[in-house]
């Protein structure tokens, strides 16, 4: 068994389906289908670093910064993030290595360092 949808046939059945409502009950049609048009419309913006995919005018200004700055913000944030991860990382290593030359120059090495 097939089902296939002809849009053209179902569109019929759809007019002849509103030509047996009350006038009350395609008004009531009417306005909720102009509602829902309004709605879909209304988009909100959307972070493209190129308009034209967006569907906006290919301003200069709208290239480089787009309608909402939150996701600039986010990026900036991970990126302030990373680097200060790396920063401390590259601390912490350099703290390591200025312990065991420290104990290298005293003689102070444990003997585990010597034994593999």
């Amino acid at each position: 068994m097939t089902n296939d949808l002809d849009p053209g046939k179902i569109a019929r059945l759809l007019t002849l389906g509103t030509r047996q409502m009350d006038a009350g009950t395609v008004s009531a049609l009417v306005n909720a289908r102009q509602y829902a048009l309004e709605r879909q419309s209304a988009r909100a913006s959307v972070f493209a670093l190129n308009p034209a995919s967006a569907h906006m005018p290919a301003r200069w200004a709208e290239k480089l910064i787009p309608h909402s700055t939150q996701p600039w913000v986010a990026g900036a944030l991970l990126i302030a993030v990373l680097i200060a991860g790396i920063g401390y990382w590259q601390s912490v290593q350099e703290q390591q290595i200025d312990e065991t030359d420290i104990a290298i120059l005293t003689d102070e090495l444990p003997i585990e360092v010597f034994v593999d």
